[in-house]
């Protein structure tokens, strides 16, 4: 039997909103994931939100301009570097995203407020025809607001699935048929753990230098 999978080819909307978030004033940002900023020659000019990878690295976006401490760009050019950070207290487990799961968005709004949305895993990948990579993203439908580009996207476990990379539209365009998608809301792209692991894996190799591991893999 031969199985037929759908694609979203479209770019990534990676500014403005696609739906109201909910602002969360219990405390501070969350010690995994946090605000970064612009650097030199631009510096607090852009702003994302970054996850703590492992005790020396965390993760983000690569297309917010200027972010300082880069140590690594995605080897196929998709929207993901890794950056020099050092785990505050703790750095949360990692999983692949399950298809109809509930799960989380976090981020950090321009407001510098933590913001969240609530949404769910849908089946349909999404290729970015911007980046040019090949890779093929996921799709939830929970809001996302300007900043909130390389937060993470929780799972109803508490374990990251990924990564918000952007949305397409403020809903559901009237050119989106596919079946997949009949019964979300909206359409925000994240980039899945998958892509995230294989990457850390190509950056591991280039510290490692042959001398073996320096981090257990995730």
């Amino acid at each position: 039997m031969i199985k037929i999978m759908a694609f979203l080819l479209i770019g990534v909307v990676t500014a403005g909103c696609n739906g109201f978030v909910k602002p969360d004033l219990s405390g501070p940002v969350n010690e995994a994931y946090f605000p970064v900023f612009s650097g030199f020659p631009m510096p607090y000019m852009y702003m994302a939100s970054a996850v703590q990878w492992n005790e020396d690295y965390a993760v983000t976006t690569g297309h917010t301009p200027f972010i300082p401490n880069v140590a690594y760009r995605c080897s196929t050019r998709c929207d993901l570097v890794f950056i020099k950070h050092k785990a505050n207290g703790h750095f949360p487990a990692w999983r692949a995203p399950q298809v109809g799961e509930s799960i989380t968005a976090v981020g950090v709004s321009p407001y510098l407020v933590t913001t969240t949305g609530k949404g769910k895993v849908y089946k349909t990948p999404f290729s970015n025809t911007e980046d040019h990579s090949g890779d093929l993203y996921a799709i939830h439908d929970a809001p996302l607001v300007k900043g909130m580009s390389g937060g993470p996207v929780i799972a109803s476990d508490g374990c990251v699935v990924g990564i918000n990379a952007g949305f397409y539209s403020t809903s559901l365009n009237s050119a989106i048929t596919l079946p997949e998608l009949k019964s979300a809301q909206r359409v925000s792209i994240f980039i899945p753990y998958s892509i995230v692991a294989r990457e850390w894996g190509m950056l591991q190799a280039q510290l490692d230098g042959g001398r073996g591991s320096k981090f257990a893999a995730k």
